[in-house]
């Protein structure tokens, strides 16, 4: 190969959304060139001074910098290549990931860069650093310059990337494996061709070995892993593929872990589903279906292959199971579905009362089909990342700014979890079906009624005002719902059922005064007195509420 030219210090680093995400596509890079170069990665979040990142990755004493780019970092990134480039004018800078991938060369035009690596950059990244250190013509596929654009979209050879040392299993995330998600993967590419995603563009389906996956699940397992993060497009694609996969997450189940997967939920079976209900420990699998939308028009439009009376079928069956958690998406912005017929997506995929529920807004993404088609559908967007929809011909902006209302309720009212019980019961007897226009209502009434910085008790003193406006009382479950947060006795009672101070203190102390019920209730006076909350229910009733360390108890008595 040649005496070399130069020895590059490289650094590989990202900017992650938050510090539990671990990059798994920093860690392959760094795998499969460790023992060929002096090279090192480092991982930052979007919301540290660009400065502090800059300074610290200088402070490497670094010659070449790799960073990762996506949509949620872009612009981030974009102030660290011009604080980088000011500060160490001669530094080698080059850009990978999928915000980049597929338009080269607009990025090298617009950034002071050198390298573009369009793809899985595992190989080529090496390839890249030899020819630089030995002063090599660089015309490698996947790579561009300003020299010469590469058109060519690199995939890493499976079979030699099971031979690189593991990513999952480097010294370097020891320490930090319980606190953060942990990516895992058993496949690469997507077999579907949606038109709003990168995954379309990779063709094709391929699996890393069975006992390659298995090795290293088991390595995660007893090494404190609490949250693998499944990153297969569709997990469930090949029965073949994923029963032994969950069939030694099973056989190695360890209490406190979760996994969670992407999940087509057409694909399910009768037998899938029934097997999973048959041998899963309840909350140790997390499901995410993309519903998308309900409107077949616009998935045919963006060649989303979907039949809702079969999803509706497999995804009953999984949330009357009870084993598994669900989180459901939709997509607000896809081409002709009205606000109406969003409306109509929401409601009944909301019927479904899934643990989570996300509205996601459409992402006119680079490279992407639907970005080229853009014109078709009249859509605008934001010019700068994450390029989300602006309007299109059937859906204004007025329409997707009450969409944003309803999302930012239904994450704050459902997928808090703070308001379980009662909104069970009121989706069962007042809104049923009318899930939409309820949230949308909240989300418009919150604006007018509730303060910006509010307390937990003020939310659901706004909330309980906005029922009973309505003459929808439901005070048990939102005295359930408000009880659940604390961990020990609240500050404040009940906010509809206050007790004046001295009437409850004649109360608790009439009750420790019954030596029987405190016996019965294993109680004592201190759990009365100190850890006890009363509220009143009617006539001569109350209801004690205990909050003790292994959980609360509760029991009516009387006054």
């Amino acid at each position: 190969m040649g005496a070399k030219f130069i020895t590059l210090r490289t650094i590989l680093t990202t900017l992650n959304a938050k510090y539990i995400h671990a990059s798994l596509a920093l860690r392959w890079l760094y795998v499969a060139n460790k023992d060929a170069f002096d090279i090192g990665f480092k991982e930052y979040t979007i919301k540290e001074e660009i400065e502090a990142i800059g300074q610290d990755l200088l402070a490497t004493k670094c010659d070449c910098v790799g960073l990762g780019v996506y949509i949620w970092n872009i612009e981030k990134i974009k102030d660290l290549i011009s604080y980088l480039r000011l500060k160490k004018p001669d530094l080698i800078l080059i850009l990978g990931g999928p915000e980049v991938s597929y338009e080269p060369a607009y990025f090298l035009q617009q950034l002071p860069i050198d390298y573009v690596i369009s793809g899985e950059g595992e190989f080529v990244l090496g390839e890249l650093l030899y020819a630089l250190e030995n002063n090599k013509n660089i015309s490698i596929n996947g790579v561009s310059s300003l020299r010469e654009i590469s058109n060519a979209v690199a995939r890493a050879d499976i079979e030699k990337l099971v031979q690189l040392p593991s990513p999952y299993q480097l010294p370097e995330d020891i320490e930090s494996r319980s606190k953060r998600l942990t990516y895992f993967e058993t496949s690469r590419g997507c077999p579907y061709q949606c038109s709003y995603c990168l995954s379309s563009i990779e063709k094709g389906v391929r699996y890393f070995p069975e006992n390659y996956v298995k090795e290293n699940l088991l390595y995660l397992i007893q090494n404190g892993a609490e949250q693998i993060k499944f990153l297969d497009r569709t997990f469930n694609l090949n029965w073949r593929k994923s029963r032994p996969v969950f069939d030694f997450l099973i056989e190695n189940y360890r209490e406190g872990l979760s996994c969670q997967f992407e999940i087509y939920p057409d694909l399910l079976s009768d037998e899938i589903i029934d097997y999973l209900h048959s041998r899963l420990p309840a909350n140790y699998f997390r499901f995410e279906i993309g519903i998308q939308s309900t409107f077949e028009q616009s998935n045919k439009a963006v060649k989303r292959k979907q039949n809702f009376n079969t999803v509706s079928q497999n995804i009953n069956k999984l949330v009357r199971g009870g084993k598994i958690d669900l989180h459901l998406d939709l997509i607000a912005g896809l081409p002709y579905e009205s606000y109406e017929r969003f409306a109509q997506s929401v409601n009944s995929a909301f019927a479904f009362r899934a643990k989570e529920f996300q509205l996601g807004f459409l992402k006119l993404l680079r490279g992407t089909q639907l970005r080229k088609d853009a014109a078709k559908y009249n859509y605008l967007y934001q010019e700068q990342a994450p390029y989300e929809v602006i309007s299109h011909n059937d859906l204004s902006v007025d329409d997707l700014n009450k969409i944003r209302k309803v999302e930012k309720a239904i994450d704050k009212y459902w997928n808090s979890g703070r308001f379980a019980q009662s909104l069970k019961a009121l989706f069962d007897i007042f809104y049923r079906n009318r899930y939409f226009e309820f949230f949308l209502e909240l989300a418009e009434h919150e604006e007018a009624e509730l303060p910006e910085n509010h307390s937990l008790e003020d939310l659901y003193a706004f909330l309980y005002n906005f029922l009973t406006d309505r003459n929808i009382y439901l005070p048990d479950a939102m005295r359930n719902d408000y009880y659940s947060n604390f961990s020990i006795r609240p500050t404040t009672a009940f906010w509809a059922d206050t007790i004046p101070k001295k009437e409850r203190k004649r109360l608790l102390l009439q009750i420790c005064a019954d030596s029987d019920f405190l016996l019965k209730n294993k109680l004592t006076e201190y759990n009365i007195l100190k850890q006890t909350t009363i509220d009143h229910l009617w006539g001569n009733k109350y209801l004690l509420t205990v909050f003790l360390p292994e959980g609360r108890k509760q029991m009516e008595v009387n006054g």
